[in-house]
Formats: C-alpha cells, structure tokens, sequence
C-alpha cells in the first residue's frame, strides 16, 4: 500500500501486541503481510487462532497512523469476540451495536456505545434522561434537546476511538455516516455475501 510503514516487530521478530498471547510462526507472516498489503486474506481452518491474529494485527493498524480501524464481521457473536480481544490490548475499542440489539446483553456491554452514552454524557441529558424514565414521555422540546445532547456525546465518544467495531451492516449506521476509515478488517470474511461486506468498504477503505 502506498506510503504504509513497514510494520515493527519486537526483538524476536514476533509481532507482539500487550494483553493478547503471542503468535506463532505462521501468524507473525501473516500480520507482516496484511500490514504491507492493500487487500489481504487470511485462511485458517478452525481453532488456528484467527480471532487473536486480527486483534494483534488490528492493534499494528493503529500504529501506522492512518486514523481510525473499523473492524467488522457478519454476524454479532463475532464482533463481540473481537472487541473483547481488542480491547485486552488497551486500545481505545467502542462497539457500535444496531437500536434492535440494545437490550440485549453480552460480555463487551462496557464498551457498547449505547451504554457508554448515558455515562460520558453531561448533568443535563442525565437530568432529562431521568425525566423521561420516571414520566416515560418529553415534551417536544426536551425531546428534541435530548436528542441533540444524546447525538453530540456518541459522536464524541466514536471520536475519540481508536477502533470501532460492528456488523458488516451496522457499518452503515447513520451514526458512522460522516466517518471514514482507510482501515478496514472484515472478520469470517467468506461468511458475509458480498453485498454486505462492501459496506464496511465503501467508508473510504485503502486497506482491507
């Protein structure tokens, strides 16, 4: 890829990442090369350590200093299992969950942007948040007023991410709609039909 660094191993050539087990042989090449590529696939059969691979070569992504990775699998238990491994690395991961999903639980619940909102967010959306929980319905105006503060706080949340994860169609969020990303990792690739793996891609992608 034009003007990609080459990526920096450790002393002993493996391509360490904090908080992740460290990889192999086979999976230390296949980190060199994605690092080094535009558009990369990587092949394993079950078991082989793919989920530890992407975290670790997610993590030499954001080094590179090409802004923000999105990172992106077709199904949900997928994404889940990544952006707990992601996040074991101390990258700042946010989880971008669809409106329908938000009431189910999982074990990256933290790093969810539906929950992290209500707590980043400031005294007056908590104080019309609290409102709309005891007396169930806003006024118009508060309405429109909590909207707007619950909008600006998971825009600055995403913001502040050095990787966001979801589904191949959450990518297409609206929330995402004004973010690019030139780095972009589709986890269990050959399981998405194609449409929904453009999705991730077409939020301006130079490395897949």
């Amino acid at each position: 890829i034009a003007n990609a660094k080459t990526p920096t191993a450790n002393a002993n050539g493996e391509f360490a990442a904090p908080g992740l087990p460290l990889l192999n042989e086979s999976q230390q090449e296949a980190v060199k090369q994605v690092l080094q590529r535009p558009l990369s696939l990587i092949q394993g059969p079950p078991g082989t350590g793919k989920t530890v691979t992407s975290a670790t070569l997610v993590y030499h992504l954001t080094k590179q200093g090409m802004g923000q990775v999105l990172v992106t699998a077709p199904s949900n238990v997928a994404v889940d299992q990544l952006t707990e491994k992601i996040a074991a690395t101390g990258l700042r991961v946010v989880r971008l969950a669809s409106k329908t999903r938000e009431q189910t639980t999982s074990s990256v619940d933290h790093l969810c942007l539906h929950i992290m909102t209500p707590l980043a967010a400031g005294d007056e959306f908590k104080k019309l948040q609290r409102l709309k929980d005891e007396v169930g319905d806003l006024s118009d105006r508060d309405q429109r007023k909590w909207r707007s503060l619950r909008s600006r706080t998971e825009r600055e949340i995403l913001q502040a991410a050095d990787v966001i994860c979801c589904t191949c169609v959450g990518a297409g969020d609206p929330r995402l709609k004004n973010f690019r990303f030139r780095q972009v990792l589709i986890d269990e690739a050959t399981q998405a039909i194609e449409a929904e793996a453009l999705i991730p891609v077409s939020l301006g992608a130079k490395q897949v």
